[in-house]
């Protein structure tokens, strides 16, 4: 059975403003320009279908933290190097440190598999419990998922299920018996973006969710 959770990030090119910024001798991240950074988000995004790339919550340009999955402090080489960066959500900065997900929590810890790196397989590393809490069969990366990205905190789970509960609503307004047809039409949906390209937030969980339904 194929595990599934969060999905493989196609990247794109670099934006083109970040390959002139590589040119100057004393290029950083830290020195990025505004109109750089702001390329850079942007680029992420669309990659991303506006979702962040450990959650799958809903993100923008403006409330969002570009994440280098090799820690810049572990990793300088590669603080500028495009394939290392993701986007992610704010990871609820501001509150107690015990609440802080995704790549907030995460800081300068390692992480074993990237999701935009299609070499980690991450579509077969992931599943989720019948509550809506994110698992791995491996357990040092089970381990993570929990104490690096927190990604089973309770309001994210909670966000999940809410999730769940909209698609099966839409399941329910038929009548009788639910076909294997009708899933497959809502997961293909799900599959795709919507008219402002972006994908529907946990659409990794709800996939997942939907084709156990069928199995």
């Amino acid at each position: 059975m194929e595990l599934l959770s969060m999905y493989e990030i196609k990247k794109n090119p670099q934006p083109n403003s970040l390959t002139t910024y590589k040119y100057d001798p004393n290029a950083s991240y830290n020195n990025l320009t505004a109109d750089v950074k702001t390329n850079l988000k942007e680029s992420l995004l669309d990659e991303q279908g506006h979702l962040c790339a450990y959650c799958m919550g809903s993100i923008k340009v403006d409330a969002m933290r570009i994440e280098h999955w090799a820690s810049q402090t572990n990793n300088p080489n590669l603080e500028l190097d495009y394939s290392n960066m993701l986007a992610c959500c704010q990871g609820n900065q501001g509150q107690d440190p015990s609440f802080y997900i995704c790549d907030k929590r995460k800081a300068d810890s390692d992480l074993k598999y990237n999701p935009s790196n299609l070499r980690h397989f991450i579509l077969t590393r992931l599943y989720y419990d019948g509550q809506g809490q994110i698992k791995s069969l491996e357990v040092d990366f089970d381990k993570q998922l929990n104490n690096v990205l927190n990604l089973n905190d309770t309001r994210l789970i909670k966000n999940r299920q809410s999730a769940r509960r909209i698609v099966n609503e839409r399941l329910n307004r038929n009548s009788g018996t639910r076909k294997k047809s009708t899933i497959k039409t809502l997961i293909q949906n799900l599959k795709e973006r919507n008219d402002k390209y972006s994908f529907t937030p946990y659409y990794g969980y709800l996939i997942y969710h939907l084709e156990n339904k069928i199995r």
